[in-house]
């Protein structure tokens, strides 16, 4: 690669060009707009503010994911900021021993470790849920349908992938108010750039949820289940994988799944709801043919991706969209603005619920590291969306309200969408005041 003006070194990272200078990781509703910019002009290109290379194509994404021997994902839980001594000092007193774990392992040892942790998530398996799903959508909607008005985060999906999770996961409904809590905060800490008071008190959550999970593992060895770490237990615990037990790696596991089917869930709900709500004619066309339904869960998905941006690590010098990188060089992968560029989906930035190609975005990764609970992930979308359009197709958002987003770099989605319609319109008769 040549050095110019406007595209920095790979190896002395200067001079920064324009795109790097301007570029802010915590960007709200200027994300996508920046990141069209940069697929133009830079599509990879150094932020000195995160000393990271950020990759904004879709193809150049997808070479990334598909190439593990190239690109690790080693680094995918490395915190973006050091904490102060004080938050370190509370986690290490406290025992949290995060092992490396799916998410940011390597094959071979990540394929064995998904290979025992795959069952309750095929296909056959998700299905059974839906009878369940179903009864705590409909229960969330029955408690405001009369009312008029809603917060679709707080009233509605907030607690439904919860739910949902928990029962898979033989964790108690009574434990949801206080797990919700734990979850949230770890966003921050673990994506964000907390200041020192907050991260003390978010070091302090993640000791506290570290030994609420040590206490359900140590119960769940003493008395198994039909659960989800049951299951994944009791193949750790075989023959054949002997070498891989490990009730720290089990315990890192349930704080990830934890986090993951709840955090991305919700923001993923908030996003498709948003996206449709704001175009009017999406929403009415959804209304009038439900059959649309599923592919409006992906469309929403790619528009409005919940895990926008990802890490990896590169292992051997290689070429990236035309920029040479050596070994350990840091990298954002900008799964959002992959989902959005032109080249893969014809007027990306356009939100189409009949787009034929929704779903090869990228909202739940690709390849060896793809989500392996993004099928429990669409179900709960989708009966929402099914019981939504049912019984409030005339919802609408409430005019100028302003977008919140939690201040992370990997976890995106609205904190509140508020929404009315007049509950005397309601096309349930039982669901009228």
């Amino acid at each position: 690669m040549t050095s110019t003006e406007s595209t920095p070194s790979t190896t002395g990272k200067c001079p920064v060009s324009h795109i790097g200078e301007s570029f802010d990781p915590l960007a709200a509703n200027e994300m996508y707009e920046f990141y069209a910019k940069a697929r133009k002009e830079e599509p990879v290109f150094y932020s000195p503010q995160l000393d990271m290379w950020v990759v904004t194509r879709y193809d150049d994404i997808l070479q990334i994911m598909q190439d593990t021997e190239t690109f690790s994902a080693a680094n995918v839980l490395e915190l973006y900021q050091v904490p102060c001594e004080a938050a370190l000092n509370i986690v290490g007193s406290s025992g949290v021993k995060i092992a490396p774990s799916l998410v940011d392992e390597d094959p071979p040892v990540h394929t064995r470790h998904r290979q025992a942790l795959r069952r309750p998530f095929t296909p056959e398996r998700v299905k059974t849920l839906e009878p369940m799903i179903r009864e705590f959508v409909a229960d969330k909607i029955d408690g405001f349908i009369k009312r008029g008005e809603a917060d679709l985060i707080d009233d509605f999906m907030y607690e439904v992938p919860a739910l949902v999770l928990f029962r898979m996961m033989g964790i108690p409904d009574s434990d949801v108010p206080i797990t919700k809590q734990f979850i949230k905060r770890l966003a921050v800490f673990g994506f964000g750039f907390p200041d020192e008071e907050e991260q003390v008190e978010q070091a302090q959550n993640l000791a506290d949820y570290w030994g609420y999970i040590k206490g359900h593992i140590e119960r769940l060895l003493a008395n198994p289940g039909d659960d989800v770490m049951s299951q994944f237990i009791a193949q750790l615990q075989l023959p054949k994988n002997s070498d891989l037990w490990d009730q720290d790696y089990v315990q890192t596991i349930m704080m990830q799944l934890t986090f993951a089917g709840q955090e991305t869930t919700v923001n993923a709900s908030g996003g498709m709801y948003r996206a449709l709500l704001e175009n009017r004619e999406q929403w009415e066309l959804l209304c009038a043919d439900p059959s649309l339904v599923p592919n409006a869960v992906e469309e929403s998905l790619r528009f409005y991706t919940p895990v926008p941006q990802w890490k990896r690590i590169t292992t051997k010098a290689t070429t990236l969209g035309g920029v040479d990188l050596p070994a350990g060089q840091r990298l954002l992968i900008a799964l959002g603005s992959g989902n959005h560029d032109d080249a893969a989906f014809d007027d990306g930035d356009r939100f189409d619920i009949r787009r034929d190609n929704a779903n090869k975005h990228m909202a739940f990764g690709w390849g060896r590291h793809r989500c392996l609970g993004e099928g429990v992930a669409r179900l709960e979308m989708r009966i929402a969306l099914e019981e939504t359009v049912r019984r409030l197709p005339h919802m609408r958002l409430v005019p100028g309200q302003n977008w919140e987003f939690s201040p992370n770099i990997g976890h995106r989605g609205p904190e509140h969408v508020h929404v009315t319609w007049d509950p005397a319109a309601n096309p349930v008769p039982a669901d009228r005041p």
